[in-house]
């Protein structure tokens, strides 16, 4: 993901999304769909600076593998904007889910953008935000979700870091409803410098 692709998940919603109990709403959906619950065979975690004209976001990276053909990837993101190149306004917090599957991959790009993966959120006992973002589709097919609100954006990124959070999705071709278990924390490294953006990302005046 580059530094137009980081912003651009991001612009969009830097107004509130319409907020709702994301806990409750993921596990109604899954529950229909009959959710299978999946320990990934690999967890891989990196940490990426992305920086264009319009913003500047620190982004915690997380592939979560369960077979060779698919693998979910989860963006952590804290961004601020830019005005004539500088950073400026509060900032952005929100995280991204994407699906990819080589047996879809084909259908989905002659299909209305999103179509196959039918919801998707993140879920933490750590993230105890009354109100939580809501998950929507963006038009390359992934799930995005913002916030303003620091007190939550600080729940998200201490869920994540703990790494002892679920990534639950729904899709319709196949279908599929699956709940993807992470119980390994990042590297301290990756950890450190992700802490280490955030803060010189808030310093900025």
């Amino acid at each position: 993901m580059g530094g137009a692709a980081a912003i651009a998940l991001m612009a969009p919603l830097a107004p509130l999304a319409p907020l709702a109990p994301l806990a409750l709403l993921a596990l109604l959906a899954l529950a229909s769909a009959h959710a299978e619950t999946v320990q990934p065979d690999q967890v891989a975690y990196e940490m990426k600076v992305k920086e264009d004209p319009a913003a500047k976001a620190c982004v915690l990276a997380v592939a979560i593998k369960q077979s060779a053909d698919e693998t979910v990837d989860f963006r952590l993101v804290v961004a601020r904007m830019k005005r004539n190149d500088v950073v400026s306004g509060p900032p952005v917090f929100g995280f991204t889910i994407e699906v990819r599957d080589p047996h879809f991959a084909l259908q989905r790009r002659s299909a209305r953008a999103g179509g196959e993966v039918t919801s998707a959120a993140f879920i933490s006992e750590r993230y105890t935000a009354a109100a939580r973002p809501r998950t929507t589709p963006a038009a390359d097919g992934s799930w995005v979700a913002s916030t303003l609100d620091t007190v939550e954006g600080g729940e998200l990124i201490d869920a994540a870091a703990a790494g002892k959070f679920q990534i639950a999705y729904t899709r319709r071709r196949p279908i599929a409803a699956r709940v993807f278990a992470v119980t390994s924390t990042p590297p301290r490294d990756v950890l450190l410098r992700f802490s280490g953006c955030i803060d010189g990302l808030q310093a900025i005046e």
